[in-house]
């Protein structure tokens, strides 16, 4: 596992054709630029049991990928626990025991063989990730998807091409993870897709 600054990792993005998206200047939200507009999510299992298998897959649909960076970009990872609340305490041990650089904004670079920790931290953030300073953004290093756990119990991948979109679409089908028809909850901005599904 290696750690990055913010910065150096914005720039690694920048020249692999990803940036940040000017029309949301206080969220961060990272896209590819130019942008074109091939987002899917996937509503998160509620079975504790698929989570796992269900962020696994999509790792393992994102193709030959040496390794995989991961930005909280909304926030650093906590430096300590609020006592008076049990999640924060069973997530900070979760975390920790990944090896995260708690309390620090540093993107993390986890490398294939490291999956089973990856798949870690993402299992715990779709259980205690309930807000936007929590959600995560995922990039492998040939650059060609954008994942992103989100606090709406969904995960979002963008998309360089159609011929990608719809193999990793076939790929969750064959699964039984089908796209949704309805949105996850009443603050969700419908995407175009949706409309044309």
């Amino acid at each position: 596992m290696k750690m990055h600054e913010e910065k150096h990792f914005l720039k690694w993005a920048t020249d692999h054709g990803m940036g940040l998206d000017e029309r949301y200047p206080d969220c961060a939200v990272l896209t590819f630029k130019p942008d074109p507009q091939l987002d899917r999510f996937w509503v998160t299992p509620p079975a504790p049991e698929r989570r796992s298998y269900f962020v696994s897959l999509m790792l393992d649909l994102m193709g030959g990928w040496k390794s995989c960076f991961v930005w909280r970009h909304m926030g650093s990872w906590p430096s300590k626990p609020d006592p008076q609340r049990i999640n924060d305490r069973v997530e900070h041990q979760i975390l920790n025991g990944i090896g995260l650089p708690m309390g620090t904004a540093n993107i993390v670079e986890f490398d294939r063989a490291e999956t089973d920790r990856l798949v870690t931290l993402l299992f715990s953030t779709t259980v205690f990730g309930w807000s936007v300073g929590e959600d995560l953004y995922m990039v492998p290093d040939h650059s060609q998807f954008i994942m992103k756990t989100s606090h709406h119990d969904v995960v979002h991948v963008s998309f360089r091409d159609e011929q990608s979109l719809k193999r990793f679409v076939a790929g969750m089908e064959e699964e039984d993870f089908i796209l949704p028809d309805d949105l996850p909850d009443a603050t969700f901005k419908k995407p175009e897709w949706m409309n044309k599904k």
